[in-house]
């Protein structure tokens, strides 16, 4: 399956055109699970949400829970728990919905563990790398942007294309680390914990995925591109 990275400005639009993201998934068969990760929700440790968004059919909701404990089983960690209280957050319900509108698909939401750096993110992701192979999507959702509230549009411009060429490149560690001069040299930037969804679409990229990017606009203004990393063919 592949893996992807949606940005959350364009989710915010009402009216949001997935018409990219579709027709890049809709090459893969229909996925077995979703597995989402979302800047919203944030805890102590790392919560795995069983609960579903709406009422939905027991069968479903049984895969689910499967799903989430093979989650908290490849994480192998103590904090990681189960979380039968939190639904789904709304970005995620959209951006399911909009990829897969005809489909009753489980979907799975991993918080983001405050307590970890953003390269303890990264390497906690990778540990979901064998969800692909099983048939399940692993979706990010968020914005990349530097973690500075008076960057100008030109330095975040110029961050997007700087963190752009290390997702082509594969280079994770620096994305995580990310700090990049911003123009002129006045300082270092790094990345917002609302990009933190991204390291985990990007972590499981395996040898021979190739990177798709889809560059969109929210309002007229460019906003976070959406990410698609698709597998080698067989």
């Amino acid at each position: 399956m592949p893996a992807l990275f949606a940005g959350l400005e364009e989710l915010s639009v009402p009216g949001w055109d997935a018409a990219a993201l579709q027709q890049a998934t809709q090459a893969y068969p229909r996925p077995r699970a979703i597995v989402c990760v979302s800047p919203r929700w944030q805890t102590r440790g790392v919560c795995i949400s069983i609960a579903p968004e709406q009422d939905s059919l027991h069968a479903m909701e049984s895969v689910s829970t499967r799903v989430a404990r093979r989650v908290a089983g490849l994480l192998d960690m103590p904090s990681a728990r189960l979380d039968s209280s939190h639904p789904l957050d709304p970005e995620v319900v959209q951006l399911v919905q909009a990829l897969y509108p005809q489909a009753d698909i489980p979907v799975v939401q991993i918080s983001l563990d405050s307590e970890l750096s953003a390269l303890e993110h990264a390497a906690l992701a990778a540990w979901l790398r064998p969800l692909r192979e099983q048939g399940v999507l692993i979706a990010g959702i968020g914005t990349i942007c530097p973690d500075a509230d008076d960057a100008t549009r030109q330095q975040v411009s110029c961050f997007r294309d700087q963190v752009g060429q290390l997702i082509d490149a594969g280079d994770i560690v620096r994305l995580a680390e990310c700090r990049l001069p911003a123009p002129g040299g006045e300082r270092d930037m790094h990345l917002a914990p609302s990009a933190l969804p991204l390291l985990y679409a990007l972590a499981v990229r395996e040898a021979g995925d190739s990177v798709e990017f889809f560059n969109g606009k929210c309002a007229g203004m460019p906003a976070t591109p959406s990410v698609v990393l698709h597998p080698k063919a067989a």
